[in-house]
Formats: structure tokens, C-alpha cells, sequence
């Protein structure tokens, strides 16, 4: 007898019909989780896209932090330097401004003593004028004075006529001997002013002891060696290793041997508490107590001591003070 299920459908076409269905769930399920797959891919490749977005982002603000505090340093250094540059500028013309006035101190107290030894001149010309006047009028009452001194002779009341026209003799010789002393001590003293200008001016450094840019001036500067800020007692001239260095003036020097810091150093005495000092250098041509004069070769530039690279270290000491080389230097 024939099978029926209580639908009233064959047993057979229910299972089948059971497992279509089970089968149609089954994909559906898959269908859901591989959708749902896809959908944590996308969200999961967004969220890195977003990360990598902000991650660029941190990069981008942390180089712009970074070249901004580079350009505000380097323009913090620049402006140090220009403010350095400055003060050495102000510095410089008030030297300038000091030499100047101790210049015309100076000439116009040798103009006062040549002025006053003129005047004495003068005043011993006129008294000897006035004593040869009375010579000529003695000599012209010779024969006057002969009678008077006969008649003094016989009587005494008269002889004070002849010791006056003696004393204006006597003035007269001593006159002339001084007016003769004072144009000597003229003449002297206008041999020594001359020769005295002439060596100060020798003396003077106003020579560049070598041929080259200045690399570091006179002044506060950034340490070579990161030390921070120094004080640089004279200027760097570049030039090349064993260049001739010459006096920047005659003078003698006190000085030529070795310097812990200066190196291979020469120290030259122009007078008048003038110094001046070259460092670094590689050959020394010169030795202590030795003269020298101006534009002579006195060593050749190196790098010794405490030196960066080849150059010429250059000092001006006045009273044993640096002060800056331009100063005295030949534009």
C-alpha cells in the first residue's frame, strides 16, 4: 500500500523537497558571511588607509617643526654676527676717532715748543739789536770816551760813563753767545722732531703683514671649536701654507719662539707701548733682540698651535691690550 505523509504528499518528494530547501538556507548563509567578509576587508582597508593618511600627516608637521626651528636658529646666528659686525664697526671709529685726537694733541704741543722756542729767538734778537746800537754809538764817541777817560783819570766823578759803555759790551758778547746757543738748540731740536717723526712713523704698523681676505675680526665671535662665544684679540688672514709674513712696522723683536695656543709666534716692539703679535706661523726667519723694519720677512704662515687650518694670526697691543688691527692697517 502507498505511503503518504500527513501533507498528504509523497514521503519521497518531502525529503527532497526538505533538502532543496536546506540546501537554497545554506548558500544563502554563505552568501551572507562572504558579504560580510568583503564588508570587514573594505572597513579593515580604510581604517589602514586612514592610518597611513594621519601617519603621513605626523611626518609632514614633525619636518615643518623641524626646518622652521633650522631657519629661526640660522637667522638668530646671522643676526648675532651682524650685531658683532656692528660693534666691532662702532669700536673701530672710536679708535680711529682716539688716534686722531692723540695725533693733533701731539703736533700741536711740538708746534707750542717750536713757537716758544721762536718767540725766544726773537726776544734775544731784539735785546742784541739793542746792544749793537749802543756799540756803534760807542764806537762812533771813541774819541769822546779817550777824553773822558783822561779826564776821569784826573778826576774820579766821571769813570761811571765808562762802566756803563762796559756793561753794555759785556751784554752785548753774552747776548750773542745766547742767540748763538739758541739757534743751535733750534736747529737741534728741529733735527730731532724731524728724525722722531720720521721713526714713529716707521714704527708704526700700518703694514699688512700678508696678502689675504680676513676670515674672523677683531671681536666677539662663535667659538671654532664649539666653545660658544669668545673674545678674538686680533683678526685671521687667510693665505696659503708658507707665504712670506712681514712686518707691519720697524721695530725690535722681544719675542720668537714657541706658544701653547699661538703656535709658532713672533711679538715685535714699535715704541711708544706699541706691540704687535703674528701667530700660527710655520717658519720662524727672525730671532729675539733682532731689528727689523717694515715689510721685512719675519716668519711664513702655517697652521701651528691651536689653529684650524692654514692662516696668520694678527695682534695689535697697545700698553699690552689688543686692541683691532684696522686701526693702524692701510686701507
Amino acid at each position: 500500500m502507498e505511503r503518504r505523509s500527513a501533507c498528504g504528499h509523497d514521503p519521497c518528494c518531502c525529503t527532497a523537497a526538505m533538502h532543496r530547501r536546506h540546501t537554497r538556507g545554506s548558500s544563502l548563509l554563505e552568501a551572507l558571511g562572504t558579504i560580510a567578509s568583503y564588508r570587514h576587508v573594505i572597513s579593515h582597508a580604510g581604517r589602514s588607509r586612514r592610518v597611513a593618511r594621519a601617519a603621513g600627516g605626523r611626518h609632514l608637521v614633525a619636518a615643518l617643526v623641524v626646518l622652521t626651528v633650522a631657519v629661526a636658529v640660522e637667522q638668530e646666528v646671522h643676526i648675532a654676527a651682524l650685531h658683532d659686525e656692528v660693534a666691532g664697526l662702532h669700536a673701530q671709529l672710536g679708535d680711529k676717532r682716539e688716534l686722531i685726537a692723540r695725533q693733533r694733541r701731539e703736533m700741536a704741543q711740538v708746534a707750542s715748543a717750536v713757537d716758544h722756542l721762536a718767540r725766544a729767538t726773537a726776544a734775544l734778537g731784539e735785546r742784541g739789536a739793542d746792544a749793537r746800537r749802543l756799540a756803534r754809538m760807542e764806537e762812533s764817541h771813541a774819541d769822546t770816551r779817550t777824553l773822558v777817560n783822561v779826564a776821569a783819570s784826573v778826576d774820579g766823578g766821571m769813570s761811571v760813563v765808562s762802566e756803563d759803555a762796559g756793561h753794555a759790551l759785556e751784554e752785548l758778547a753774552w747776548l750773542d753767545r745766547q742767540a748763538a746757543a739758541a739757534s743751535d738748540s733750534f736747529a737741534v731740536l728741529t733735527v730731532m722732531l724731524k728724525d722722531r717723526v720720521a721713526e714713529v712713523s716707521r714704527g708704526v704698523p700700518t703694514l699688512w703683514p700678508v696678502r689675504g681676505l680676513v676670515t674672523s675680526p677683531f671681536g666677539t665671535r662663535m667659538s671654532p671649536y664649539g666653545e660658544g662665544r669668545e673674545m678674538h684679540p686680533g683678526i685671521d688672514i687667510s693665505a696659503r701654507y708658507g707665504v712670506p709674513v712681514t712686518a707691519g712696522g720697524s721695530g725690535e723683536v722681544i719675542f720668537a719662539g714657541r706658544d701653547p695656543g699661538y703656535g709658532s709666534l713672533i711679538i715685535v716692539d714699535h715704541g711708544g707701548h706699541l706691540d704687535t703679535l703674528y701667530g700660527h706661523l710655520s717658519a720662524l726667519y727672525v730671532r729675539e733682540g733682532q731689528r727689523v723694519r717694515g715689510g721685512q720677512a719675519i716668519g711664513a704662515v702655517g697652521a701651528t698651535g691651536r689653529a684650524t687650518g692654514a692662516h696668520l694670526h694678527y695682534e695689535v697691543r697697545v700698553n699690552g691690550a689688543p686692541v683691532d688691527p684696522r686701526r693702524y692697517l692701510a686701507k
